[in-house]
């Protein structure tokens, strides 16, 4: 029997398909160890059709969620009081996985949750008292904890109830307590949090320490489940037991006896409060065909369909169907949109940068000799909307086309000449050395071979100023000048790639281009990033040490006329590596970074670009001024924080030429947004005006050549609204966007407040819901992850709510979403 833990789908999976998927098609069998038992004990559950399902799943998503004051503080930490009151609510439950011969991430129904998702996990850690070496007897402890956790709630369990409850935890490694239950965790949880069992295999890591409990996404599908009067259970395992004309399922019923012990002890961390007892009823159907096609999610799919129809296919049908369901699986899609947002770009003379996607993609088409029929971008234009899945409409397999699906998933690379030379740019790997260079060089200029030659070379933030010898810089040095040597091949480029096609290939690039260009270090970021438009991210680190180096690798440039014979030189003649004396050497220690330098002291040396005209940062960055004028950045949207070079002359009594927009209300997210009349001085809007949720006022000034829009008083603390202010700062930004300019949107460090804010404009921009434009944005925020506090997400989908009247995705689904990408960095 498959279990929850084993349900994950990596990359490597994604390269079959198969069959048509049709629900009317399906004919699936019950598996032999879900056959159905005479006994199903005293609990007994109503069943539900799939119409009734459907339309209460309807009514759920088109209601508004309750307002923000009924569900903060209760969403913030474990229960300790009555849910929000939430009557259309409903949680749908599946009881497990497609069985031996299925897929098993298919067959989901839209907004379902799986068991570890809302349930306490059940660990093999010896710090949990349910441990023990032999399983029998762990099983024995759990069922006397359960006997006496109902008795102190005055309730009881028949034996084969408790059978049931006992083994579904043992087997899905679960406990029938909600993650939710203060009062059970604090008796018997780790300090853990519980395995993602969701399309992917990670590790059970700590929590991470989270101030205050305002980014718990990891709890709210219990949440949901304590808020629901009604939970569904479902599977399509046993499809002749949801005809309920023989024995009902009995996984489904397992889990609804969990249910049902779950939620009585959860309440008894409020028992004043007068509720109304939760209905479980489980999934009632004689045949597939019974189910709206907009209940499902992700259809039943065979294994069979993993077969390949081409050695060149790259998205299989099942790639195709479970994409369409945004609800499972976001840490692919975070891949996808990575994979796209750094794919290869071209960077100067025959060079080119991206990542492991497009090493993958360009050896599997080249071997399968398809890649002359491919074509790619001069630019990179999947760095913003033109190019990313979040634009994407549901797509359907065409066999007949695999190229144009493909090409949806993945940019697909095809230089003008064949990528001679392959430099995987990763971490714990040492320097490449002269004779492997020299080897690489060769047997690119000396052989007709199509396949490339392949270096590893050490990723960014690996070297150090303390690790610089003379040595290590002669091959820093000479692996510019064999990278520059096979360009001038008449029949080689060059690929420079990383996993993430950004960051460890960053140390390199930056040190070729000096090189290449003979430019000084912070003129090759600004035009790397500018007329390149190529994301990159150099740590501290990184900078120091090409800040040192630049001099050196500017001297045997290749623009100097004075280097031309190193260059001159044919590979049939030979030639021999560069070389430095030890007082080239020293005098690399003696260049000094100027203090005033706009990236000696930034952690990260630009802001994030999320839309062309849009760049999300922290105060380090706005108070740059004079490299946000480098970037074209004219407009500043400073979200809580303050500018102490803006400020000195900020005075409230300067006259005003314009009055704020007032306050209206809010425009669609498919419709135009009503700009603000022109004409920036000092104006003031506060609470008075607006919402009495939050303290927060704004005002708007100019200083500097700069257009600045402060909001004052909001903190990251899970309490304060920002929503209320938000039409403002998007027809501020829309300005901006009018006037061909450029607005840097930041708060302390450009992870909560002024990312919320760049999700929101990229909902309007970019047309799309919550979920797509938190991606969106959290892809392009490079090496740092944002973190909007549950508030402000929750905020967000209440605003979509208004802006697009329903939800498509719903609260918990959300949540779970970012939890299960937080899972895999934090």
């Amino acid at each position: 029997m498959c279990d929850f833990s084993a349900v994950q789908r990596s990359s490597s999976k994604r390269q079959n398909t198969g069959d048509d998927c049709g629900l009317g098609s399906i004919q699936i069998k019950r598996h032999d160890s879900e056959k159905g038992s005479s006994d199903l004990g005293t609990l007994q559950f109503n069943g539900i059709s799939a119409g009734e399902l459907c339309d209460r799943l309807r009514s759920h998503l088109s209601t508004p969620l309750p307002a923000c004051d009924q569900m903060f503080p209760w969403l913030h930490s474990y229960s300790t009081s009555a849910p929000p009151s939430f009557p259309s609510a409903v949680s749908i439950v599946r009881s497990q996985p497609m069985c031996e011969g299925w897929i098993q991430n298919s067959g989901i129904l839209r907004c379902s949750m799986d068991p570890h998702d809302f349930l306490m996990n059940w660990s093999a850690e010896k710090a949990q008292p349910f441990h023990h070496s032999d399983r029998a007897a762990a099983e024995l402890i759990l069922k006397n904890v359960i006997r006496e956790e109902l008795s102190k709630v005055n309730e009881s369990v028949v034996e084969q109830d408790l059978n049931d409850v006992v083994r579904l935890c043992s087997q899905y490694g679960v406990l029938p307590f909600l993650m939710t239950d203060a009062l059970t965790r604090q008796t018997y949880a780790l300090k853990k949090r519980p395995e993602v069992s969701n399309s992917r295999d990670v590790a059970v890591i700590h929590a991470p320490k989270q101030p205050g409990s305002f980014r718990r996404f990891d709890i709210q599908p219990s949440k949901m489940v304590e808020m629901s009067p009604i939970i569904v259970v479902y599977c399509f395992v046993a499809q002749d037991c949801h005809d309920f004309t023989k024995h009902p399922c009995q996984r489904c019923y397992q889990l609804a006896k969990v249910l049902n012990i779950a939620l009585k002890l959860v309440r008894r961390n409020y028992p004043a409060a007068q509720l109304a007892s939760t209905e479980i009823r489980i999934l009632q159907y004689s045949s597939l065909e019974e189910i709206p096609k907009s209940l499902i999610g992700t259809v039943p799919m065979k294994s069979s369909t993993l077969k390949k129809h081409a050695p060149e296919q790259l998205v299989s049908h099942f790639d195709v169907v479970s994409f369409n369901n945004w609800d499972r699986d976001l840490l692919y899609r975070e891949k996808l949109e990575m994979s796209k947002m750094s794919s290869a770009s071209h960077v100067g003379s025959s060079v080119w940068c991206g990542n492991s996607t497009d090493y993958q993609v360009y050896k599997l088409l080249k071997k399968c000799r398809k890649a002359n029929s491919m074509t790619i971008r001069g630019q990179p234009s999947s760095s913003f909307e033109s190019g990313s899945i979040v634009k994407l409409d549901n797509l359907k397999f065409n066999p007949d086309k695999l190229d144009l699906i493909d090409s949806k998933f993945f940019d697909i690379p095809e230089p003008e000449r064949n990528w001679s030379l392959m430099i995987r740019c990763v971490e714990s790997v040492g320097l490449p050395s002269l004779e492997k260079l020299w080897e690489c060089f060769l047997n690119v200029s000396q052989s007709d071979s199509t396949n490339p030659a392949e270096i590893s070379f050490p990723s960014s933030g690996t070297i150090t100023l303390g690790s610089l010898n003379i040595n290590l810089v002669k091959i820093i040095l000479n692996t510019c000048y064999i990278i520059h040597r096979v360009s001038m091949l008449k029949s080689s480029e060059i690929l420079m790639y990383c996993s993430d096609g950004y960051t460890e290939t960053a140390f390199l690039l930056v040190s070729y281009l000096i090189f290449f260009w003979d430019l000084p270090l912070e003129e090759v970021l600004i035009r790397l990033h500018c007329e390149y438009q190529r994301p990159f991210f150099l740590f501290h680190m990184d900078l120091q040490v090409l800040g040192h180096l630049q001099t050196l690798l500017r001297t045997f440039s290749p623009k100097r006329k004075e280097n031309l014979p190193y260059y001159e030189t044919s590979a049939d003649k030979g030639f021999e590596p560069l070389d430095i004396t030890p007082e080239m050497f020293s005098k690399i220690f003696l260049f000094r970074i100027p203090p005033g330098s706009d990236f000696s002291n930034l952690k990260g040396p630009l802001p994030s670009r999320i839309l062309p005209h849009m760049y999300l940062g922290s105060l380090e960055h706005a108070h740059s001024p004079d490299l946000l004028k480098k970037l074209g950045i004219n407009y500043i949207v400073s979200v809580g924080e303050h500018l102490s070079w803006a400020e000195s002359t900020n005075s409230r009594s300067r006259a005003s030429s314009s009055p704020i927009l007032a306050s209206t209300s809010a425009s669609k997210v498919t419709g135009g947004y009503q700009a603000r009349p022109r004409g920036y001085t000092v104006e003031t809007q506060t609470k008075a005006s607006l919402h009495d949720h939050s303290d927060s006022s704004f005002d708007i000034f100019e200083k500097d050549d700069f257009k600045i829009l402060r909001i004052m008083n909001l903190g990251d603390n899970g309490k304060d609204t920002l929503t209320h202010q938000l039409e403002h700062v998007l027809s501020f930004i829309d300005d901006c966007y009018r006037a061909n300019g450029k607005v840097l949107v930041h708060c302390m460090v450009g992870v909560s407040r002024s990312a919320t804010v760049c999700i929101a404009e990229c909902m309007k921009r970019l047309r799309c819901d919550v979920l797509r434009a938190y991606l969106f944005v959290r892809v392009r925020r490079l090496n740092v992850i944002i973190q909007p506090n549950l508030m402000f997400m929750y905020e967000l989908l209440k605003w979509q709510e208004q802006q697009l009247h329903q939800r498509e995705i719903d609260w918990h689904i959300l949540c779970r979403s970012i939890s299960e990408l937080n899972t895999n960095y934090i």
